[in-house]
């Protein structure tokens, strides 16, 4: 059906509609009379020629700018290659005639662009946007009585009949009907098709004579008019299939017949075209590629023209303001002899204070070096004595009371750390330190460091850890540390002879990242409703009911700002007398030595003990006795050298597996020590042991012969993988 109604669009569509009074012409072709033989030319046939007619209308009326009469040339285009089967073309010239409809003043196309885009859908079997598409169609011929409305509502009948959704059909079927019939003889397809379409719903509804009655008439007007050879094929089609679900099958027979006549001769009509068709689609291409390198080179003379005129309107503005710079300078130079020797007065001065002010930081630079390298000496003593205390037999509350001043020290010792590291860049920035981290591990001493706090107020602390996250996670172990201290100090503050929950989730993983969420509980007072606003707000604590409570109000603050540096939120419920659960989520990466847990070495010590003699180079009397008494715990001997010139001595008198060398030692240091042994010896491995950031003296000691870094201070677990490693790759065969 849909191939008759393009015709018709066509035919209804008088040209002097669509002509306007400032029409410009080229030569003896108008656009008007280019678009009227189109038509013609579609009318008889002649494809190759009607679209030829209209591509010279769309090129003449993008030379006029003319928005109106470029729509109506893609719309002619459009419904030409429709009608030769190229419906990708059609599409795309339609949606262009589309927007250029949009953009000009007269309207009226619109819905006969709308209805051929449903026909496109229709014939793609998209029924439901075809729908959608007549519809609209007929809610703008509606707007407008004189392009009429009843070729798409016949055409949306017949889609609903398609659906078989054959009660809306019926509706529009009867407003169709009643539509007045006078019409151009050229749109007598439309009473054929309405005929047709009255069949289909008789035959639906059983009323067989109603039915053939329709068809009778509707066969009738195809008889008279050739616009739609098509349409005979659909009556017999439709006819057939009644007779035959009424059991008359001879008539049924009989109209088969005549369907397959009338496809032979459509085929045979089509057939003749296929050769012109594909002539048409090749020279479409070449023309639409021949259009698109003619307007980019119309653009691009504009664009030349344009910036020519750039160029003079600069170089006029160009000397004029040369000829006020001739002069300005002339006027300001002799105030500029005069304000010079002020100038450069002044620049002694700022050259000075820029001096002063450099020299006023390098002090405070080195000051606040030198103060934290001195206080990680006795720090380092206490991390290392409190770990050995650890691992000997001691007793449970002694255990408790070690592990608090173990996690106390390593907190204080890494709060120097980023004291040391923040005095060696802006103050403004704030990057995290990620280092490999055993989250279990922090959180429960963190939550065993409030254990006498807890017990005063008769809390319970509760822990709770996903054994499926990783040991090592790369996050920055002091923030986290004074976002759990903060936050299981506010739940201990606000809640007596209750219970305090320290969570950690599991909520994703893959191979290299994995999704935490921790969540502190717990069953205080909670929070009134009225106050959840305020509660991270500085200096702010809710309501009342917190008066008598000590603190700042700056721990939920700090909490926020430093969540924000992380990339993630607080978030909390609350309900007042019940208690309260604040929790985030964390994205952190997997340490590359996550493999590596407290099982493992466990079952290492158990079951791969070291025998390894290691010399050790450190000029400190209670580094010493840590690190001895660390390397006794792994099953190492060694042999204590107080500075580099005695480690090389030693090295020359007898063999080692291995040497730990401190960088910084009185008479010879680590790195001038290492150089100094490489010369004789380039196979025993060499782990620099350092006070500073790892980054800022990798590169030095790995150039001076050094295999290996470790920081100080050092624990038993990250000694012994760092001798297992380097002994390994020593003796690769061994295993060891």
């Amino acid at each position: 059906m849909k191939k008759i109604i393009v015709f018709i669009f066509v035919c209804a569509l008088p040209f002097t509609f669509f002509s306007q009074d400032n029409s410009a012409f080229i030569k003896n072709d108008s656009i008007d009379a280019l678009l009227k033989a189109s038509s013609d030319l579609k009318a008889k046939n002649n494809m190759y020629e009607a679209l030829e007619k209209a591509f010279k209308a769309v090129d003449y009326a993008h030379k006029l700018k003319n928005d109106y009469y470029i729509s109506y040339s893609y719309f002619m285009m459009g419904i030409i290659q429709y009608e030769i089967i190229d419906y990708e073309n059609a599409k795309k010239h339609l949606l262009k005639s589309l927007e250029y409809t949009k953009q000009a003043k007269e309207k009226k196309l619109l819905p006969y662009i709308l209805h051929n885009l449903a026909n496109i859908y229709y014939d793609n079997n998209e029924l439901e946007n075809a729908v959608v598409f007549y519809k609209r169609a007929i809610e703008l011929g509606k707007q407008n009585p004189e392009t009429g409305y009843q070729t798409p509502l016949n055409s949306l009948i017949w889609t609903y009949m398609d659906l078989n959704r054959y009660d809306q059909a019926a509706i529009h079927l009867k407003e169709s009907d009643s539509i007045d019939q006078f019409v151009p003889d050229s749109i007598e397809a439309n009473k054929s098709s309405l005929y047709m379409l009255k069949g289909r719903n008789y035959a639906h509804l059983g009323d067989i004579e109603k039915a053939e009655k329709s068809y009778e008439e509707a066969l009738k007007i195809l008889e008279r008019q050739p616009y739609w050879p098509k349409g005979k094929s659909y009556l017999y089609q439709y006819r057939s299939e009644m007779y035959e679900d009424i059991g008359e099958y001879a008539k049924a027979v009989v109209d088969l017949k005549l369907l397959q006549e009338n496809d032979r001769k459509v085929f045979e009509n089509a057939k003749l075209k296929n050769t012109e068709i594909a002539k048409i689609r090749f020279e479409v291409d070449e023309y639409e590629r021949k259009l698109e390198v003619s307007e980019r080179e119309k653009s691009l003379l504009q664009d030349i023209a344009k910036n020519n005129k750039i160029i003079i309107y600069i170089s006029l503005a160009g000397l004029v303001l040369l000829i006020g710079a001739v002069f300005f300078y002339y006027k300001s130079y002799e105030s500029k002899k005069k304000s010079s020797k002020i100038l450069e007065s002044k620049n002694i001065e700022l050259n000075e204070a820029k001096s002063q002010a450099e020299k006023l930081s390098k002090v405070r630079s080195k000051f606040i070096s030198t103060v934290s390298h001195e206080l990680r000496t006795p720090l380092y003593g206490v991390v290392g004595i409190s770990s050995l205390l650890l691992e000997n037999n001691t007793s449970k509350n002694d255990k408790k009371l070690l592990n608090s001043l173990k996690f106390s020290a390593d907190y204080l010792l890494d709060l120097v750390n980023k004291v040391l590291k923040i005095s060696k860049i802006d103050a403004e920035q704030t990057d995290l330190i990620k280092t490999p981290t055993n989250l279990c591990s922090l959180s429960q001493n963190i939550l065993q460091s409030f254990e006498y706090q807890s017990e005063k107020k008769e809390n319970e602390l509760l822990f709770d850890y996903n054994k499926n996250i990783p040991n090592q996670l790369d996050i920055d172990a002091l923030r986290i540390s004074e976002i759990l201290i903060n936050l299981i100090g506010n739940a201990i503050k606000f809640t007596s002879k209750g219970k305090i929950w320290l969570r950690i989730k599991l909520l994703s993983i893959t191979s290299k990242t994995v999704c935490i969420r921790y969540e502190i509980e717990d069953t205080g007072i909670g929070i009134p409703d009225d106050q959840k606003d305020y509660i991270f707000e500085e200096f702010s604590q809710a309501g009342t009911v917190y008066d008598n409570k000590q603190g700042t109000g700056l721990g939920l603050s700090i909490v926020k700002n430093l969540l924000e540096m992380m990339d993630s939120k607080i978030h909390f419920e609350s309900k007042k007398g019940v208690g309260s659960k604040f929790y985030f989520n964390l994205d952190l990466e997997i340490s590359e030595n996550a493999d590596i847990t407290d099982n493992n070495i466990d079952s290492q010590e158990s079951s791969n003990t070291i025998s390894a003699n290691i010399l050790v180079a450190e000029d400190n009397k209670i580094n010493q006795l840590v690190t001895k008494n660390l390397l006794k715990l792994i099953g190492c001997d060694c042999v204590m050298v107080e500075n580099g010139f005695e480690a090389v001595e030693a090295l020359k008198r007898q063999s080692f597996d291995l040497v730990l060398m401190d960088i910084n030692m009185p008479v010879l240091d680590g790195m001038q020590a290492t150089i100094k042994i490489r010369k004789f010896d380039d196979t025993t491995p060499i782990i620099a042991l350092t006070a500073s950031e790892l980054s800022e003296v990798q590169d030095e000691c790995l150039n001076a012969g050094m295999n290996d870094l470790l920081n100080k201070p050092l624990n038993k677990i990250n000694l012994k993988a760092a001798i297992l490693k380097n002994l390994a790759l020593r003796n690769p065969q061994t295993g060891t």
